[in-house]
């Protein structure tokens, strides 16, 4: 009899700390999603240049700014805003009553991981606004640079259409641009990173299949047409 009080104080600890860890997790959860959510939003008003990179803003000031600046909407097959969800999120910024900018989603394989990010097209429907990734596994160094602000910063005032309007996309090159495009064809290229070009290539696909699921309600804009 003595030998079996160990196991039976061992299986009782067990059970108080499972019940413990599993009440711990249920009441985390709510403040999980909520910092979940405040993160997605700070990342969303970062590469829509709402906020001050030089600045840190609270959690209260991220969902203000993000309740008074941001919509969040969808792109039906025919370009239009809707509320109705589909495959095509998009986030509009919305100034005097116009869309100033809008963010999208982009996610894709790289070399060791998949990387999730935004992306962000001026008004026009062609200048790029910004680019930010917020999750990813690439090396250190490496293809990890798709983080380094340098790297994001090669995109800004990018287009993603030619004058005419004709899609193009943004491609990373192997190299310089300077060196490697010619000066007509350097609006629609960035920078490449040394030595990650598998993560380059990805990133080249993904941001291209993105850009193309929203590339009818780019038009719209690119033509001036009243979208909201």
């Amino acid at each position: 009899m003595l030998s079996e009080r160990p196991f039976i104080f061992a299986a009782g600890l067990c059970l108080i700390c499972s019940f413990m860890l599993t009440f711990a997790a249920s009441s985390l959860k709510p403040m999980q999603l909520k910092n979940q959510m405040i993160d997605k939003q700070k990342n969303i008003l970062k590469v829509l240049k709402v906020t001050n990179s030089q600045k840190k803003y609270t959690n209260v000031e991220v969902e203000q700014l993000y309740r008074d600046y941001i919509k969040n909407k969808f792109i039906n097959d025919q370009g239009e805003i809707v509320d109705e969800k589909t495959d095509a999120p998009i986030f509009l910024y919305i100034k005097k009553g116009k869309v100033d900018a809008y963010a999208i989603p982009i996610s894709g394989y790289g070399l060791w991981s998949t990387l999730y990010g935004y992306f962000s097209v001026d008004g026009d429907g062609t200048t790029v606004r910004g680019i930010t990734f917020y999750e990813h596994g690439e090396t250190p160094g490496l293809g990890a640079e798709v983080e380094a602000k340098w790297f994001q910063d090669n995109f800004i005032g990018k287009k993603i259409a030619t004058v005419a309007g004709e899609f193009k996309s943004v491609g990373i090159v192997k190299g310089k641009v300077a060196n490697v495009v010619s000066k007509d064809q350097a609006p629609y290229y960035v920078d490449g990173i040394s030595g990650a070009t598998v993560t380059s290539n990805g990133v080249n696909d993904f941001l291209k299949e993105a850009l193309l699921r929203y590339e009818t309600f780019a038009k719209k804009l690119r033509a001036k047409e009243n979208v909201i």
